[in-house]
């Protein structure tokens, strides 16, 4: 159930840009320094910063305005990358328990 999200990456260094086809927050955006931040709220956006959070521990802040999600890491990712994205694409999926 669910439905995934493509995205477009763009990466500078430790910086890397997901824009995404759908938004995850308001105008203003929101920044989130550690996984302490990102648990306080129920938004959409501060549940899939807790989830990136959880993933990694080499993530300094995230910032999500919109439909994108700025993530600057403590270092280099290179085709680590390629393991965010699919944190971010299966987001919005949920499967429950199947019916005998």
């Amino acid at each position: 159930m669910g439905q995934k999200i493509e995205l477009k990456t763009t990466q500078f260094g430790k910086n890397v840009i997901f824009d995404l086809n759908r938004s995850l927050s308001g105008q203003d955006g929101e920044t989130y320094h550690n996984i302490a931040h990102a648990s306080l709220s129920n938004e959409t956006s501060a549940q899939l910063a807790l989830k990136l959070f959880q993933y990694s521990s080499d993530i300094e802040s995230i910032f999500i305005q919109s439909n994108v999600v700025t993530v600057n890491f403590s270092k280099n990712m290179g085709t680590a990358i390629k393991e965010f994205e699919t944190e971010i694409e299966d987001f919005f999926l949920f499967y429950g328990d199947e019916e005998e």
